[in-house]
């Protein structure tokens, strides 16, 4: 096999899984990591040429559909989407991966074009790529003080809806800085449990290649480059370490878990605020791990059997519904709900192309029935902790408000439970937002809610 049809093998699993997401509604991470696994036997680097490449084509789809139209000259409806799927992953290329030629991405996508049945399209998208290849640096973009939302939409590859949203909430400098840290890679955050030697994990995963760089946020924490598969390292399958962002650790830590105490998780699906609860309240304690699908449940078992927390017990159940047999008897409920997932798009890039304005209210919604079921699981003095991996103010600051308000319930400080580099006199009245890339100077997190509230006891 030639280095160019290698190439093409590896630029025709990108293809067909952009081809798949566009025909589905699958969720794009579980789409990449399913074609990954079964093929299994490509070398880590072309897996991690793959992985690049699909998630930036679906990252900056908005900007690189504004480049094709320009360079081709016509309207986004009429190229094909099999063309337009070669165009984009062609200019990713010649724009965002520096160890790509140009003419090595040109050339593949003629290539592709041809083993996919567009020969006659060949000269098309040869044409579009070499003038963009010729372009680069002079590529046009919306004018920034006339058409302030076009410009960021199309310059961060963010809908224009979203924009305005944060525009809204935000103004636009924290704005610009959250959708510039969107698109910067992010390495793999892992936490090493309770009982694991942290040196000698981090030895042998750098011995297996990897860029390992401790937390400045949390003990036993760190961030993982070049990981070729978190399976794959050393300490995985011997429950050493979970994979778990440090916001999503925070919020557990703010809710002050201690040993002995009952938790319950209401959505906890694939389990890692569970697994960490389940460390702090300890073998005296209980975590009760709720989702609503035996998939997800099965997810939590497996976690929970991996890391040795017999303490974790998952189960069936509706959020929306309370089980009965356990109202009142809890010393945390966790309430980590779904949401709108605007705090996490650097690592989820699909979702904004998913989700849509009327989705807001409906997630509110559904957010408030879930925290009117869970907050009868807790006992009188007991915590419970609201928690999204969003940044909009309906889903976070308004729900607070109705937590107060109509739950009864009464906020929590809990600033003495932040690492000092997250301090924020907001957590004292017992919430926190935190921002992507916001500072700047500061190492990124995700974007994530975190508020904490107490019942009044006996």
């Amino acid at each position: 096999m030639t280095k160019m049809q290698k190439g093409t093998e590896g630029r025709r699993l990108v293809f067909e899984i952009l081809l798949e997401l566009e025909r589905t509604e699958q969720k794009a991470d579980v789409l990449l990591h399913a074609v990954l696994r079964k093929h299994d036997h490509l070398k880590q680097q072309e897996k991690a040429f793959i992985k690049r490449l699909t998630e930036g084509c679906i990252e900056r789809r908005i900007t690189l559909d504004h480049i094709i139209d320009a360079c081709a000259k016509t309207k986004n409806g009429r190229i094909k989407m099999p063309v337009r799927l070669l165009l984009r992953m062609g200019i990713y290329q010649i724009l965002y991966m520096d160890a790509v030629p140009d003419a090595a991405a040109c050339n593949e996508a003629v290539a592709l074009a041809a083993a996919k049945g567009l020969s006659g399209l060949k000269g098309f998208v040869n044409g579009v790529l070499r003038t963009v290849s010729r372009e680069k640096e002079h590529l046009s973009w919306p004018d920034r003080e006339q058409e302030p939302v076009r410009y960021l939409s199309v310059y961060y590859s963010m809908p224009e809806w979203i924009v305005e949203r944060m525009l809204a909430q935000y103004g636009a400098e924290l704005t610009r800085q959250m959708l510039a840290a969107y698109q910067e890679q992010r390495p793999v955050t892992v936490r090493v449990c309770e009982g694991a030697d942290a040196a000698a994990l981090c030895s042998a995963w750098q011995q297996q290649g990897i860029e390992v760089l401790k937390s400045p946020y949390q003990p036993g924490v760190y961030q993982l480059e070049n990981v070729p598969g978190v399976e794959r390292l050393e300490g995985f399958a011997q429950g050493a370490f979970t994979v778990q962002d440090v916001s999503s650790m925070l919020a557990v830590c703010a809710a002050g878990i201690q040993k002995g105490d009952t938790v319950v998780d209401v959505c906890a699906a694939p389990g890692g605020k569970s697994m960490l609860a389940a460390e702090q309240c300890g073998r005296d304690g209980k975590v009760y791990a709720f989702d609503l699908t035996e998939h997800k449940v099965e997810q939590i078992r497996e976690n929970a059997a991996r890391l040795g927390l017999a303490q974790a017990e998952a189960r069936l159940q509706d959020a929306r519904e309370t089980d009965r047999t356990l109202e009142g008897t809890a010393d945390v409920v966790i309430a980590d709900l779904p949401c709108s997932g605007l705090g996490v798009l650097g690592r989820k890039a699909d979702i904004r192309y998913r989700l849509k304005p009327e989705d807001i209210i409906s997630l509110q919604a559904l957010q408030r029935q879930i925290l009117a079921s869970a907050v009868r699981y807790l006992k009188p003095g007991g915590t419970l902790l609201y928690s999204t991996c969003t940044i909009d103010s309906a889903e976070n600051e308004e729900n607070r408000d109705w937590i107060i308000r109509e739950l009864g319930l009464k906020p929590f400080s809990f600033r003495k439970k932040l690492p000092q580099a997250l301090d924020s006199e907001t957590a004292g009245a017992g919430y926190l937002q935190l921002l992507c890339g916001v500072p700047q100077e500061r190492p990124a997190v995700d974007g994530f809610f975190i508020s904490v509230y107490r019942k009044a006891g006996v």
